[in-house]
């Protein structure tokens, strides 16, 4: 049976009505992530298994749209959905209690370490700052929370701060400006043993891509193809990625934004050692983590001194 979504999640970047009222199919997927964690990565993963190719018939972005984004009209990200034929990928920042829940759709999960995230968030947060102008109209409504983009400090440090200790929703505990990467995945763990549920970890993606491609290609049974395996691999290392940004964001307003900024950041891990050295920042991520289940945080926690993708 159906679970109907137990949250609303409303801010100037998300809004979980979005998904109120829209039809889905058997064999949809979704992607599940909070923001920063490699969600066009995954995107592109998917992409290459349901096409066979890396060659795509339109933008990723347009392909597989963020549902629950506050960035792009509804009615046209239902519109796209509604017109495709193939199998259908969505993108979301929603944890699992801020979506229906439905046993015919495949939901691909993935994890960062928070360290990990909070830099790459850094990153993306202050350049969409520096274009906040041209961002549209926030969601209304007495149940909007953080209702605009607030101001992003230049400095990792004391972003840092605000970003393990509160969020853009009063319920959760870090994140902030966006929502929150530990109780996301805290929503999706006791989840994870579903056959229509796949958690995937960031440093394992780095650390043998081809491998976990093999893993969410039979996890949404689709066959690989050992002749062209190889190439659709291949497409979906960041050098390949980052070489054709134009045409994975192509138009819109997320493609004007990533014009200003590294959108892919350095697909790295391991960039916030620096930042750890301070005893007050590490004991704010320790402090976010200490209340998550051991066998998550060990999990959760996994990243490698500056790895670089192969």
């Amino acid at each position: 049976m159906d679970a109907p979504a137990a949250r609303t999640y409303r801010s100037f970047a998300m809004d979980s009505t979005n998904w109120d009222g829209f039809t889905r199919r058997p064999g949809d997927i979704v992607i599940s992530t909070p923001p920063k964690v490699g969600t066009t990565w995954t995107q592109r993963i998917v992409s290459v298994l349901v096409f066979q190719s890396p060659r795509l018939p339109g933008p990723l972005m347009d392909i597989s749209p963020w549902l629950d984004g506050a960035f792009v009209p509804r009615d046209t990200m239902v519109r796209t959905l509604e017109a495709q034929r193939h199998r259908r990928f969505i993108k979301s920042h929603l944890p699992a209690d801020g979506l229906p829940l439905d046993p015919e759709t495949s939901y691909l999960v993935v994890a960062r370490d928070p360290r990990d995230t909070a830099v790459s968030a850094h990153n993306h947060a202050y350049g969409m700052h520096r274009s906040a102008d041209e961002l549209p109209p926030p969601p209304a409504g007495d149940d909007v929370h953080t209702p605009r983009l607030p101001e992003i400090p230049r400095d990792l440090a004391s972003f840092w701060r605000a970003y393990f200790t509160r969020s853009a929703f009063p319920w959760e505990p870090n994140g902030w400006p966006f929502n929150s990467p530990t109780r996301h995945l805290a929503s999706w763990w006791h989840l994870r043993d579903r056959p229509n549920v796949l958690v995937l970890h960031y440093q394992d993606l780095l650390d043998d891509l081809d491998g976990q491609m093999r893993r969410v290609s039979a996890f949404l049974g689709i066959p690989v193809d050992e002749s062209r395996w190889p190439e659709l691999v291949a497409a979906c290392r960041f050098p390949a990625m980052k070489a054709e940004w134009k045409r994975i964001l192509a138009g819109g307003l997320t493609a004007d934004m990533a014009a200003r900024f590294e959108f892919f950041h350095r697909g790295r891990n391991g960039q916030w050692h620096d930042v750890c050295e301070d005893p007050e920042a590490r004991a704010l991520f320790e402090a976010a983590v200490s209340g998550l289940p051991d066998d998550m945080r060990a999990w959760l926690t996994r990243t490698a001194p500056m790895s670089a993708p192969a």
